[in-house]
Order: C-alpha cells, then structure tokens, then sequence
C-alpha cells in the first residue's frame, strides 16, 4: 500500500496528538520518509506554515529556541481542518 503524501502525514500526526511542535513533526516526517537535514527540517516547517495559513491547523504556542535562533511553535488541529480531513479519507 502507498504511503499518504507528507502534508497528509504531518495532519495525521497533528491529529493524534493534543498539540505537537513543529520540531517533532519535522522529526517524525524525517524518520517515517527516509529524509534528513535542514533542507527537509525546512520543508517541514514551510508545510506546516501553508496547513497553518489555510486554517487547518492552529498554534496553541509559540517559543523561541535562543539554541536553534528560531521560533517554535506547537500545532493541533482546527475544527476546519478535522472536518477536511474526514471529507478528503485522511481521518
């Protein structure tokens, strides 16, 4: 059986989880596609900025990583975007 796309992947991590930072999603979406480096960290975070701009997912907290110099942010899911991934096979 194929695997659900990355941006597909990412919301079923979202969805299980009562909220998730994006530093573990990149993680996990590095493990489960057999990717590593900053470029893919980077696709993560772009992805997850697109779900986030499009309502799907919404951001229950923001952090700064002084180690990392960059912003973190921790992700659940939106009603919107529980709703579009029952409509889509997702859920």
């Amino acid at each position: 059986m194929a695997r659900v796309h990355i941006k597909g992947y990412i919301l079923q991590l979202i969805a299980q989880a009562e909220g998730i930072w994006d530093n573990e999603i990149a993680t996990a979406v590095c493990a489960e596609y057999g990717k590593d480096g900053a470029y893919w960290h980077g696709t993560v975070r772009v992805i997850l900025t697109d779900l986030y701009s499009g309502g799907l997912v919404k951001s229950l907290e923001e952090r700064f990583d002084a180690y990392g110099d960059k912003m973190r942010f921790r992700f659940a899911l939106s009603d919107f975007g529980r709703q579009r991934m029952a409509d889509t096979g997702l859920l």
